[in-house]
């Protein structure tokens, strides 16, 4: 039961900053079972319900483009055994789960059960109680919005004893990292001048929220460079047993690596996973680049550690 959140953990921020990997990692512990990103606070604040759940159901990497690619998915899984000849592959309960890895039938019946809420705090409640049972054996669900830093007050209103985790990154490569992404695989418009201003307003929520919510945060950097350490200290706050073989396995099958059969560093500009590497806006940042960013969010790179101070 998720009653007030006990059996919940959150991943509420940042956009472009490891949020997906701190998401394939825990799903790859036996006691979790991640969620990909479902943005389910902020439809359900902004919109009716029924707009809520269609866009839940069509527009989110959760719902994986909703009915119309299912063949497609089952397809991916009846291939699976093929797949893994030439390269390796995660099974569904090592991954975050999606809208299609439930039946048919229960699909249907998740999105009755949301339209019939009676309030947006039972949608909420709804929605993970319903996945929860679907999902057993399993003692934690963990769903990851990288947006949702800005409905924190909102989530632990509904869910108190939820569990808050936020990995943050030098805002230098999430500017870079979102416009190599926007350009080429949403086809969204990029500027710098918003992606900094962006990354200084989420930062400074997290600052404000971090102890006021008990959020965890750790910066992607430590996760890359001193990853057992870290991963040992999230499921220390999660108040989840540690076990050096388990935390390998997680960091190796989250790993670059062996999510993409590429190297860290080794580029592919068409994948969500471009890179994988830390400083890589020392490739791209012009003196222009630099002195915007110091002028909008200088002052957060030095309170975060990423400088010491503006002579960068």
């Amino acid at each position: 039961m998720v009653n007030e959140g006990e059996n919940l953990t959150f991943i509420v921020g940042h956009y472009k900053s490891g949020s997906t990997w701190l998401d394939n990692a825990l799903s790859c512990h036996h006691w979790f079972r991640g969620i990909s990103e479902t943005h389910i606070f902020r439809y359900i604040l902004t919109q009716d319900l029924r707009t809520c759940t269609n866009n839940l159901f069509t527009k989110t990497a959760w719902s994986e483009g909703g009915l119309r690619k299912l063949p497609r998915q089952r397809l991916g899984l009846w291939l699976q055994p093929l797949t893994k000849m030439w390269k390796p592959v995660r099974s569904p309960y090592e991954r975050p789960t999606t809208l299609l890895d439930l039946k048919l039938f229960d699909q249907f019946a998740l999105k009755r059960k949301l339209l019939r809420s009676a309030s947006k705090e039972d949608y909420c409640r709804n929605f993970f109680q319903f996945l929860y049972e679907k999902l057993q054996p399993y003692k934690y669900l963990v769903e990851k919005t990288p947006t949702n830093m800005p409905y924190v007050p909102y989530i632990k209103s509904v869910f108190p004893k939820s569990k808050l985790l936020a990995i943050y990154r030098d805002g230098r490569d999430v500017t870079v990292s979102e416009k190599f992404m926007k350009n080429n695989l949403t086809g969204e418009t990029w500027s710098f001048h918003d992606s900094v201003q962006t990354w200084r307003s989420q930062i400074e929520l997290q600052m404000k929220y971090e102890k006021e919510y008990n959020i965890f945060t750790c910066s992607y950097e430590s996760l890359l460079q001193d990853g057992k350490i870290v991963m040992c200290n999230i499921l220390n706050f999660l108040d989840i047993p540690t076990d050096d073989t388990v935390i390998d396995n997680m960091l190796y099958k989250s790993s670059f690596q062996y999510i993409t059969g590429r190297n860290a560093g080794d580029e592919n500009q068409k994948s969500f996973y471009r890179k994988g590497i830390s400083g890589d806006w020392k490739s791209y940042f012009t003196e222009d680049h630099k002195k915007i960013f110091k002028d909008i969010a200088g002052d957060l790179l030095i309170k975060l550690g990423y400088e010491k101070d503006y002579h960068w």
